[in-house]
């Protein structure tokens, strides 16, 4: 598909009204999300209102122009970077927010963010309950598209299961209703489910309907420390097995734990430990707080505390935040994945990645949502090291297969995009991509719909990461 149907599709677009951006700069803030893997598109056309989505595919179908849409741009697979050219179709200006506080939903725009969604809910005593680390900044648009998940998943579960109904377009610009916004729905098979995951590869999400819940009346932090990774997984079962259902539980292993070490000294964590931070958001928080210290408190040498105050507990977070940025102390560059693991296999799989990284000479330190399984894991190396990139792509794709081959998944909560579809073939069954192919096609038979993604082995051999970008949420 040439520049010339772009150049075709975007003048007439821009004979319509719709705004269209042809600079390189404006290009170029469409080109990338978080992975700082970048494509120029040939131009930019923004979507105003919703109306305008379902204009800018009709045009776009008539002159066979490949489209990827954009929310905020923070995704982690790189699936809204245009890597085949064509039109960004950039969603962020539809981010109205409207609650029915008695019907308990929010009605909302694509581009409206999930922080924002929350915060307008908690106006009215409820809450929107999902909430990925990206929650500041990204849109409900790209969390249905990737059906993210987030800290809370533990409790409240992840996007699927807070959206009611939603509208959308389809590559020829058609609107369609996905179910309604009411506690049941069953008028044959509901069209919304085929969109929650679908990472803008069969149709583009215009607005939805998103199930609302009572804020909690408290929260009560925990944290506890164990000397070394197996005595944390044992406390990850004695929690799991128990009568709690904590809000949050974050596992931090011994290396991402001795990496915030050495970063906030200020922390006081005991040497050689690994670290597991619950949350509990109920009437009963308090006791439920008090149940976790007791359970662990053999396990983890008395350590374990429950925040008193708002302020001890954004203590207690800060280890957690801080985890991420603090690896950067074993090497300038990452190679990550959020992978999901069966809870009776995460002990195997954990002795078999800390051995692969000592075969590759990487380190590897992990942190993720234990409760469901959904760990992200790094290799860590030095950009400059020119085979060390290498060693971690091979590293991380042992990984995976191993995850896979556990019963596990190859994501969790970032989806698929460019950057995770040659494993596709490892996690289904050639039956199951023959039908979700099928299922591509009937939605979006031209193939203009973010192609080359998701059910197609992405073709990047000399794609790499940018360097020195930095991004609103870094």
């Amino acid at each position: 598909m040439s520049q010339n149907s772009s150049a075709k599709t975007a003048a007439e677009l821009s004979a319509t009204g719709i705004r269209i951006s042809v600079s390189e700069s404006e290009r170029f803030a469409a080109s990338l999300d978080n992975t700082r893997y970048s494509a120029l598109p040939d131009c930019v056309a923004h979507a105003e209102k919703p109306e305008d989505i379902g204009r800018i595919l009709r045009v776009a179908h008539k002159n066979a122009t490949p489209v990827t849409v954009r929310g905020r741009g923070t995704g982690c697979a790189a699936g809204c970077v245009p890597f085949c050219g064509g039109i960004v179709l950039d969603v962020s200006a539809i981010d109205f927010i409207e609650i029915d506080a008695a019907a308990r939903v929010a009605h909302v725009g694509a581009g409206a963010v999930t922080a924002d969604i929350d915060a307008a809910a908690r106006k009215f005593g409820l809450m929107y309950a999902p909430d990925p680390s990206s929650h500041k900044y990204s849109s409900i648009g790209g969390n249905i598209a990737c059906n993210a998940g987030g800290l809370r998943a533990a409790k409240y579960g992840v996007t699927r299961e807070h959206v009611l109904a939603l509208s959308a377009f389809l590559a020829d610009g058609t609107r369609i209703k996905c179910g309604l916004p009411l506690r049941k729905f069953s008028a044959g098979p509901n069209l919304r489910d085929f969109f929650i995951g679908s990472e803008g590869t069969l149709g583009v999400v215009c607005e939805a309907w998103l199930k609302l819940l009572p804020a909690p009346e408290k929260k009560r932090a925990a944290l506890a420390y164990f000397d070394g990774d197996s005595a944390g997984f044992e406390a990850v079962e004695k929690i799991m097995l128990s009568p709690l259902q904590p809000a949050v539980l974050e596992f931090m292993d011994v290396e991402t734990v001795a990496c915030v070490r050495a970063r906030e000294p200020s922390f006081k964590i005991p040497c050689g430990s690994c670290a597991l931070l619950a949350e509990f958001d109920s009437a009963d928080a308090d006791a439920e707080a008090s149940l976790f210290i007791s359970l662990l408190r053999e396990l983890s040498n008395g350590t374990a505390r429950a925040a008193k105050d708002d302020a001890e507990a954004e203590e207690l977070w800060r280890v957690r935040r801080s985890a991420s940025p603090a690896m950067y102390g074993l090497g300038n560059a990452k190679l990550n994945q959020d992978i999901v693991l069966p809870l009776e296999k995460t002990r195997e799989f954990f002795k078999f990645f800390k051995q692969l990284g000592n075969g590759i000479g990487l380190p590897t330190p992990v942190f993720g949502h234990a409760a469901d399984g959904n760990y992200h894991i790094h290799f860590m190396y030095d950009a400059n090291d020119e085979g060390a990139r290498s060693r971690a792509l091979e590293g991380m794709r042992a990984a995976i297969e191993k995850a896979i081959e556990m019963g596990g998944a190859v994501s969790g909560e970032h989806g698929i995009g460019a950057l995770k579809s040659k494993y596709m073939a490892i996690q289904h069954g050639e039956a199951e991509l023959k039908l979700m192919r099928a299922i591509k096609r009937a939605f979006d038979p031209k193939n203009i719909l973010n192609p080359d993604k998701v059910y197609t082995v992405a073709d990047l051999p000399n794609a790499a990461p940018l360097k020195g970008v930095k991004l609103p949420w870094d």
